[in-house]
């Protein structure tokens, strides 16, 4: 079973990057030995990197330099973005994840939850979870785009075919009412197409920055989306304008999401966001 303590040490490291052992102590509430024990666990399982009296999440992948640029961009924002995801998953669920650089956060966030079958396009994705012994990672096929770690093509498509998700978690270039979710690269948005009509549920993952944009290539209207994540600094008008189109939107602080054991009593995004610890 995956403890309470664990969680919050991933999203202590989401938030900080790395915590050195008294740190996390104080934060935890608990004594050093015990974050210890912890951290060696953690170890073992691949979930983290201990060093000299501290600790970081594990990266299984040296990315590229184009890609830890992108990533490297609104990196708070998407770090919240993941944490507030989290809170819908919960252990035995099946969930689709693409690469682009906010899923690949909500990746690492996945680690320490159990019992996950977890479908993806993407080539980091699976390296981010391998070895993991509580999750069945599934990879589509298909052709490496140039440009990403995605697996595109007629192979990616119709390995989708066959599967079926309750949630797929999907990046976006652009959202806007009008348009509605947008990717940069055509082949990209043909599996992201692909994986919606896999799916009970999709969720697009994007920061502020995409709210209003129109990237190069349609994936669908907003009436196939189940819900947006985004981060608060998104203007008020233009989460307003997604939600009037009818699209649940949530905008998540980083400061004050909070980490609920996954299938453990809690409150759900709806609480949170009532209680102003998520944004409106």
């Amino acid at each position: 079973m995956t403890s309470d303590r664990r969680l919050r040490i991933i999203h202590q490291l989401a938030i900080h990057h790395e915590m050195e052992v008294e740190e996390l102590s104080s934060s935890l509430h608990v004594s050093p030995s015990t974050i210890r024990r912890e951290l060696s666990v953690m170890e073992t399982d691949g979930l983290l990197v201990r060093t000299h009296g501290a600790a970081h999440l594990r990266v299984p992948i040296d990315y590229d330099f184009p890609y830890a640029s992108r990533a490297a961009k609104q990196l708070d924002e998407k770090r919240a973005i993941a944490l507030a995801a989290m809170q819908l998953v919960t252990p035995g669920m099946t969930l689709a994840l693409v690469g682009g650089s906010t899923c690949t956060a909500l990746a690492r966030m996945l680690r320490p939850v159990d019992e996950l079958t977890i479908v993806t396009s993407a080539i980091n994705v699976a390296l981010e979870l391998q070895g993991q012994s509580t999750k069945h990672v599934i990879v589509t096929g298909g052709t490496l785009n140039r440009n990403s770690y995605e697996l595109v093509g007629s192979q990616a498509i119709s390995s989708l075919e066959n599967i079926h998700c309750q949630m797929a978690f999907l990046g976006a270039s652009g959202m806007s009412p009008e348009y509605g979710l947008s990717m940069s690269d055509e082949p990209e948005a043909a599996v992201g197409r692909a994986l919606i009509a896999s799916t009970e549920r999709a969720v697009v993952l994007a920061d502020h920055t995409k709210l209003g944009k129109r990237g190069l290539v349609r994936v669908c209207p907003l009436e196939q989306l189940s819900l947006f994540i985004t981060d608060a600094r998104a203007a008020p008008e233009q989460l307003m304008s997604l939600r009037r189109a009818g699209l649940e939107v949530i905008a998540a602080e980083l400061a004050t999401v909070g980490i609920v054991a996954p299938g453990r009593p809690g409150k759900g995004s709806r609480e949170r966001l009532a209680e102003g610890q998520l944004e409106p």
